[in-house]
């Protein structure tokens, strides 16, 4: 069990990642959430940390579209060299 302090509040989380990494999660949803009251005008600790949840979605689908993309070179380079080669 690691205990994580997020929005004030202290948290017990059990993880098989590991200590360190669960640290680097909440450090990771902390800093979210201090972007979110800094940028806006959300006062509602529920407010905050939807918006944080929103931030980090999208943060999460373009990652992914990036990844779709970095897929699909590889795959035609690939399919490239293959012609090349062959």
């Amino acid at each position: 069990m690691v205990e994580v302090n997020i929005l004030e509040q202290k948290l017990l989380v059990k993880s098989e990642d590991g200590a360190e990494h669960v640290k680097r999660v909440a450090d990771y949803l902390n800093s979210k959430i201090e972007e979110v009251k800094k940028n806006s005008k959300a006062v509602s600790t529920l407010n905050v940390a939807l918006l944080a949840a929103m931030n980090i979605t999208d943060d999460y689908f373009e990652a992914k579209e990036r990844l779709v993309k970095f897929e699909s070179m590889a795959k035609e380079l690939s399919e490239r060299i293959d012609k090349k080669a062959g």
